[in-house]
């Protein structure tokens, strides 16, 4: 398997069990993804080991978007939570926790997967990072939040972001958190989020004109 079949089976597949069926073939393509494997998070909110809620988050994003890197983003996004595993602090929390997961996957992606995948060119590899690096991100329907992304990348990209915020949060048990989740990045990929977008050209239209 090469990263084009990789990414065309990514972008295709039914469901997580499909492409589960290319595992062997997957790791050999990128090795480092085998810690994933069998991986328990330990964690109230998830019901999948690491590797089967990636594969989980990969499906239910929308089938054949033409943003290829955002299919790996969702395979990479939680490759660096085995570094972050740490135990829970408070009175009655049986959970694992991965504070910080988002910053050292994408550092992952950044030094071991991409420097193997030499083929990603610089553009891609930017638009890859932020995916990953943000996926975890909190936001609101509020303006602070488009005006903040827009700092490190387009609107087009921040829109896709949201789609694969909601394509992680539905591989998690749908906890009334995790439903408020959907609901506000599924607005946010819409158009809410044009919405807010619009009036943030408005706000910086009127800051240079004054």
């Amino acid at each position: 398997m090469n990263l084009n079949e990789l990414i065309e089976l990514l972008k295709t597949a039914k469901n997580a069990e499909d492409i589960d069926k290319y595992r062997e073939k997957i790791i050999e393509l990128i090795p480092t993804l085998k810690i994933m494997v069998g991986f328990d998070q330990k964690n109230h909110a998830h019901q999948y080991d690491l590797w089967m809620h990636s594969l989980h988050v990969v499906a239910n994003l929308p089938r054949n978007l033409e943003d290829d890197m955002l299919y790996l983003a969702a395979l990479f996004h939680d490759i660096g939570k085995p570094d972050c595993q740490c135990k829970p602090t408070k009175p009655n929390d049986t959970s694992m926790h991965y504070y910080g997961h988002p910053k050292r996957s994408m550092e992952i992606v950044r030094d071991i997967i991409i420097p193997k995948l030499s083929c990603i060119n610089a553009t891609d590899a930017k638009r890859l990072l932020y995916y990953v690096e943000y996926h975890d991100d909190r936001v609101s329907r509020k303006l602070k939040h488009v005006n903040r992304h827009m700092k490190i990348a387009s609107f087009e990209e921040f829109q896709k972001l949201m789609l694969l915020q909601v394509a992680d949060a539905q591989a998690h048990i749908i906890l009334p958190i995790i439903q408020e989740r959907i609901d506000v990045c599924s607005d946010l990929a819409g158009v809410k989020g044009l919405e807010l977008y619009q009036m943030y050209l408005k706000q910086n239209t009127r800051r240079k004109n004054n």
